[in-house]
């Protein structure tokens, strides 16, 4: 996820030095979606760092760091999602100025943002989830 991370920011950061209304729009893409990134990496990646070792009943040194993570990541969870609202908000204006200037690389990369978005709402976030509840039990 962490690699996905860099991955999504550096082409974003592509998107954000074209000309016009698509780089100005993806300015603003780049600011909301910043310190949402930040908070997943500093909240959720340690998390699902230790997913498969609890779903396969394998112990771990950092289920106690991933409890306590959890603890701080379970009262974000709403404003995260929240987060996403804006974030996707402003993928879709990144994908009409797109549209609008034939930039099909930017507009891609809005779709390819919103599916990672939809990812994290579906299956991340719902695992990071059940993994706190398991890791209380433990």
């Amino acid at each position: 996820m962490r690699e996905e991370h860099e991955e999504l920011h550096h082409e974003l950061k592509k998107v954000t030095r074209m000309r016009g209304a698509v780089g100005k729009t993806a300015q603003h893409v780049a600011e909301v979606l910043h310190p949402h990134f930040e908070k997943e990496n500093e909240l959720a990646l340690p998390i699902v760092s230790i997913m498969r070792q609890l779903a396969e009943g394998k112990s771990s040194k950092d289920y106690s760091k991933a409890a306590q993570l959890f603890d701080r990541f379970e009262p974000e969870y709403r404003s995260m999602l929240g987060e996403h609202v804006e974030i996707v908000a402003a993928l879709e204006e990144l994908e009409e100025e797109a549209w609008k200037a034939k930039n099909m690389k930017a507009l891609q990369f809005a779709r390819k943002l919103k599916a990672h978005a939809k990812a994290e709402e579906d299956l991340t976030y719902p695992a990071i989830l059940i993994a706190g509840k398991l890791l209380k039990q433990l």
